[in-house]
């Protein structure tokens, strides 16, 4: 009796190890588009990450905020609206603050299907610097230009290429 109740326990033991190592999966290069935010919780006070896709008129409307509060790793979100042909406009804003700046940054990046992105923003002599680094599927890496747009101040949720569209 004794001896199975030792076998079901084992049993139970070696089953929840086994959940636990399956959680993450490795994707394959490729088969997915996404763009990661460095999170330093530690050196950040405050934060924002929106996205928002180009339409046709050249617009889009920004998610809500993204970061979380206590974010202790990267933010990596998958971009699940880049078209069929390969490609889309993706608009970004990011926010940062720490003790002696603020950061607002709004911008718009042409996403290919299949690369990863890595959009970061840091402080350099007191002022805030944007970089985005493209990755493709065999491993290259290449730093890519953002573009500036123009953010609707009645709502601050549209944003377009051009400012003419935006009202």
């Amino acid at each position: 009796m004794f001896s199975r109740i030792l076998l079901v326990v084992a049993v139970t033991v070696v089953m929840l190890g086994c959940t636990g190592m399956g959680s993450s999966v490795e994707r394959k290069p490729g088969t997915f588009t996404s763009v990661t935010f460095p999170v330093i919780s530690d050196l950040w006070v405050d934060g924002t990450v929106q996205l928002a896709t180009k339409n046709k008129n050249g617009c889009g409307n920004f998610s809500k905020n993204m970061l979380p509060h206590n974010e202790e790793s990267d933010l990596n979100v998958d971009l699940e609206n880049v078209d069929l042909e390969g490609s889309q406009d993706i608009f970004f804003h990011i926010s940062r603050a720490d003790a002696q700046v603020e950061c607002n940054k709004f911008g718009i990046f042409y996403a290919n299907k299949g690369n990863e992105y890595f959009l970061n923003l840091e402080t350099k002599n007191k002022q805030c610097e944007i970089s985005l680094t493209e990755k493709t599927p065999n491993g290259k890496q290449a730093r890519i230009k953002t573009f500036p747009v123009h953010v609707s101040m009645v709502d601050g949720i549209k944003v377009c290429q051009s400012k003419d569209k935006l009202y």
